[in-house]
Order: C-alpha cells, then sequence, then structure tokens
C-alpha cells in the first residue's frame, strides 16, 4: 500500500506540473528537503520539526506585483474519510511553517528568480476514491484556524472540483486555441490592460476569467485571411440571469465590448439543465441587459461553450 501511494502521490505532483505549466507557471524544483531552522515548528507529536520537504516550487511572472511570483505546492492524495477539517489545518500550518524556513534558504537561492516573492503556497488536496463532498469541503476550509504570522503569507487550497476545473481550461486551450491565448490583467494603476501567456494564482481562483485570442478567418475565394480578435471568457460564478449580467457589466467596466470580433463565453456546468438555461436563455439574457443597448452584432458574435465537466455526460456538455 506504501509504495502505491507513492506513485499516486508522484501522478499528482506531475499533473500539478503538466497542468500548471499548461497556465505557462516554470518548475523550479522538486522532492527536495530542508532543515527547519525555527524551534517553534512542531511535527505532529508535537516535537521540534527536524527538516521540511518541498514537493514542487514553481514560478511566473506576475504583473499584479510587477515581479515573479514563486508558488510553494503541495500534493495531498487521500480517501475521503482521511480528510477533514483537523488534517487540511496541519497541512496549512506545514505549508505556513515551509515557506518561513525556505524563503531564505542559502541553499535554494539558486532556483530563485531574482526579486521573487516566496510568500505564496498552493495546497492541491485529491480525494482518490470517488467520494469528495464539495459541500463538506467548503465546510472544512471555512472552519480552519490559521495562527498570525509578522510576516503574511498567502495560503491557496484547491480540492477535486477545482482541480477539475483547471484541467477542463487546459483541454479547451489545447482543442480550441491552438496558437494559444493571453490572459488580461485589466486596471493595473489605472493603466491599459497588460495581456500575458501567464495565469496568476488569483486567475485560477476567479469567477471570470477574461482572455484574448487570435482567429484567422479565410475570406474571398483568393486564399486571403483576416485575423480576429476574440475575447474569451472562462466563466465559473452561478448560472443565472443576474451573474450573466454582471460579466457583461464587466466587459463594459473594461471596454472590451467593442475592441474585439467576436467573444467565446466557455461555462463550467454542474448539471445539464444549467447548460440546457444557458443555451436557451443566456443569448436573451444578455440582448435584454440594460435596456437592449447591447448591439445585435456583438450577440451574434458571441460563441456558447462549455468546459468539459467529467461528471456529466459527454453528451450534456456540447
Amino acid at each position: 500500500m506504501g509504495e502505491n501511494a507513492q506513485k499516486i502521490g508522484k501522478k499528482l505532483e506531475q499533473l500539478g506540473v503538466d497542468l500548471l505549466g499548461m497556465f505557462k507557471w516554470n518548475k523550479k524544483m522538486s522532492d527536495k528537503e530542508i532543515k527547519c531552522t525555527r524551534s517553534t515548528h512542531k511535527n505532529a507529536e508535537g516535537k521540534p520539526k527536524q527538516t521540511h520537504g518541498i514537493d514542487l516550487y514553481m514560478e511566473y511572472k506576475d504583473p499584479y506585483i510587477g515581479s515573479v511570483q514563486g508558488v510553494f505546492i503541495e500534493c495531498k492524495n487521500r480517501v475521503w474519510s482521511k480528510i477533514n477539517q483537523k488534517e487540511i489545518e496541519r497541512w496549512v500550518n506545514e505549508e505556513l511553517n515551509l515557506i518561513d524556513c525556505a524563503r531564505n534558504n542559502s541553499e535554494l537561492q539558486e532556483f530563485y528568480a531574482e526579486g521573487a516573492d516566496k510568500n505564496c503556497a498552493l495546497l492541491l488536496v485529491n480525494c482518490n476514491d470517488g467520494k469528495f463532498n464539495q459541500t463538506k469541503f467548503d465546510e472544512y476550509l471555512s472552519g480552519i484556524q490559521i495562527p498570525n504570522k509578522r510576516n503574511p503569507y498567502k495560503i491557496f487550497i484547491a480540492g477535486n472540483n477545482m482541480i477539475e476545473r483547471w484541467d477542463a481550461i487546459s483541454r479547451m486551450i489545447k482543442e480550441s486555441y491552438h496558437d494559444g491565448l493571453n490572459v488580461l490583467y485589466p486596471s493595473i494603476n489605472n493603466s491599459q490592460p497588460i495581456s500575458e501567456k501567464y495565469w496568476s494564482i488569483n486567475h485560477l481562483f476567479s469567477k471570470y476569467v477574461f482572455c484574448e485570442a487570435r482567429e484567422q478567418v479565410p475570406i474571398g475565394r483568393n486564399g486571403d485571411i483576416r485575423v480576429n480578435r476574440i475575447l474569451v471568457i472562462f466563466f465559473f460564478d452561478k448560472i443565472s440571469a443576474d451573474s450573466f449580467q454582471y460579466m457583461w457589466s464587466m466587459c463594459r467596466t473594461f471596454q472590451y465590448e467593442n475592441q474585439y470580433d467576436g467573444f467565446d463565453i466557455c461555462f463550467w456546468t454542474e448539471t445539464k439543465e444549467e447548460n440546457d438555461y444557458i443555451n436557451e436563455n443566456f443569448l436573451s439574457i444578455l440582448s435584454n441587459y440594460d435596456d437592449g443597448k447591447i448591439s445585435q452584432d456583438i450577440t451574434k458574435s458571441i460563441r456558447i461553450k462549455f468546459l468539459l465537466n467529467r461528471k456529466l455526460n459527454v453528451v450534456d456538455n456540447h
């Protein structure tokens, strides 16, 4: 069992490398161990820690902070009965302590980009027996007690549902946007939107992600090509008329409405009923938004797409 669990853990770690690499994160190191330098760091038995293990460390350029963001990534692969609030809290504390000791560790300086901010960790929690309960998992997260630190650290936690969403985004990019797409970073210091290949960790946990792509369209019979600019929106909010209208209000706020030749709205849905609601109502809801001020040219240029949710029948996703 121990050897099998180790193999599964390696697969989850590789998933992290492959998936986050798709979002243009760079793997800098993995499977490293460093000495613990803080007497306040305790192990599960309450004794002083001797070492900290680093599953993965990745970096990406982040315009929001104006530098490179470093992320320590911990991969936990468990049956559902072994995932609970106490365990998640312990894993979070382990990551906080790891950051404490790893930020300025002399052995690791060769792996860090110059000026990289290393106050961030991502905890991947994968339930491997098919019994993952999103509602209960959210309850666990809301009940976690985090100790105060002199330096503020950011800890992001992703369960099965979030990992599946990222996998679906990755698949959509590979299948539909062969030239890739850029992520938009709007309104940084009141400047023009920045367009980058890199996805920030904040994007990965957002309800709405705005991207742009280029699409070649043949025109006439002479083989001429026109390149259209497409706004691609990944939509993870609740499926409702209010959320549709809120999404479009952001398009107006960021002045995207008249900058693009087409709009791809890529929805994450949980049920067939949500798919049907979108297909039957989305365009009409937008057409009536703000007293019908959205032009017909815009609504005609909108394409509805569905991200692949493996819990739904494949037919239901189209």
